[in-house]
Order: structure tokens, then C-alpha cells, then sequence
């Protein structure tokens, strides 16, 4: 036992495969990295804005840690551009088969592989650089996500005739008073009312009363 102990320890290399590797340093910091973002873009922009749907975060954190780790096993071989472009293309069109899910979920899912595979690949880059293009996609998906959300408020409204007999509440300065009273007396939301006849003889006025619904 001894004697095999000692062979693993001192040996740079176990039936072929070297013991340790310097980008072993560069695998935690890229992993770190790029675990911090999808967990972001996943916990924080996804969940709370897509009614929680927990299982999509399982599926999303699991599919980005095993394409980072695949991309960076396969970054020992040269890959040139094609090659990769390729490999991106195929693992964009990974879908859910269990369930058929929307055009935002892939999009997500769409942006999870995008992430893993620049995190994977950035052999060549800096720091500074992979940080920028992780906080551009975190950036990118929230901005999005909270223009989506914002829903215009479109008021319905109807309208109807009124015959009304107190001619002072037609005054201008009265307008809000004229407005409280058809409220009172409708229980309605009055929003404007416009006058479309006097009868000074009968001392009534026609009303046309614009209300929400």
C-alpha cells in the first residue's frame, strides 16, 4: 500500500494522464465564473419574471455546468472557428422532450449554452474581457425581461345619455362637482362628461357620461 501511495505522489503522470495540470487553476476560476452567472441569469431574471417555475432552473444549471465542463475537456483538441460554430449549432437545438416549452424558454436555453461555451472556450481572453461578455448577457436578459413586463394600461370606457336638471352644476368652475354627483347617483367611475343640449324651458340639459368599465 505503501509503495502505491508513493507512486501516485510522485508520478507526474497515472497510465497516461498527468496528475496535475495548471489549468486546473483556470478550470475553478472559469467555472466559478461562469457558475455565477447562469445561477444569476436563473435564480434572479429567470424565476421571478416566468411564474417560478423551479424544474426550468434545475434544467438550465444542470445543462450549462455539463456543456461548460464538456467544452472545456474537448478545448485540449484544436478546434478551429467551423468547428466550433458547428458544435454551437448542435447543441442549440437540444429541446425538452417531455414537455413542448415556449419560444422564451428556448430562448433562455439558447442563452445558457451561448454562455457555457464562451466561458468554456475563453482560452485566449482576459478576465476583464469574459466578465464583460457574462454582465452583457445578464444585462441583455434582465432589460429584456422587464420591457416584457411592462403592460400598458388601456382604460375601456363606455358612454351613455343623461337627462340632468341642475343647470349650476354646468357651470365650468362646477365640472368636478357635475361629475361627483353623476358619480354618486350612477355609482359609476365618471372620466368626462359633455353636454349636447340645454332646454331652458324644462330647465334640463342632455349629458353624454363617458365612464370606465
Amino acid at each position: 500500500m505503501n509503495t502505491l501511495n508513493t507512486f501516485f505522489l510522485s508520478s507526474t503522470e497515472v497510465f497516461g494522464i498527468e496528475v496535475f495540470d495548471n489549468d486546473f487553476y483556470k478550470l475553478l476560476v472559469l467555472f466559478g465564473l461562469n457558475f455565477l452567472s447562469t445561477i444569476i441569469l436563473a435564480r434572479f431574471i429567470y424565476y421571478p419574471y416566468n411564474n417560478k417555475k423551479r424544474e426550468f432552473i434545475f434544467a438550465y444549471m444542470v445543462v450549462s455546468s455539463v456543456i461548460f465542463f464538456l467544452c472545456f475537456a474537448l478545448k485540449a483538441f484544436k478546434f478551429n472557428t467551423g468547428v466550433a460554430i458547428g458544435l454551437f449549432a448542435l447543441l442549440g437545438v437540444i429541446r425538452f422532450r417531455t414537455d413542448t416549452i415556449s419560444l422564451k424558454e428556448m430562448a433562455y436555453l439558447f442563452v445558457f449554452i451561448g454562455v457555457s461555451m464562451i466561458n468554456a472556450f475563453s482560452k485566449k481572453m482576459s478576465l476583464y474581457e469574459i466578465g464583460f461578455i457574462n454582465l452583457a448577457f445578464i444585462s441583455i436578459t434582465a432589460i429584456g425581461e422587464m420591457l416584457l413586463q411592462q403592460k400598458t394600461v388601456v382604460k375601456r370606457t363606455a358612454n351613455f345619455e343623461l337627462t340632468y336638471a341642475n343647470l349650476t352644476n354646468l357651470n365650468p368652475e362646477n365640472y368636478p362637482a357635475l361629475k361627483a354627483d353623476i358619480s354618486s347617483k350612477t355609482g359609476l367611475n365618471v372620466q368626462s362628461v359633455k353636454i349636447t343640449s340645454i332646454d331652458l324651458k324644462t330647465n334640463e340639459a342632455k349629458l353624454k357620461v363617458y365612464f370606465e368599465k
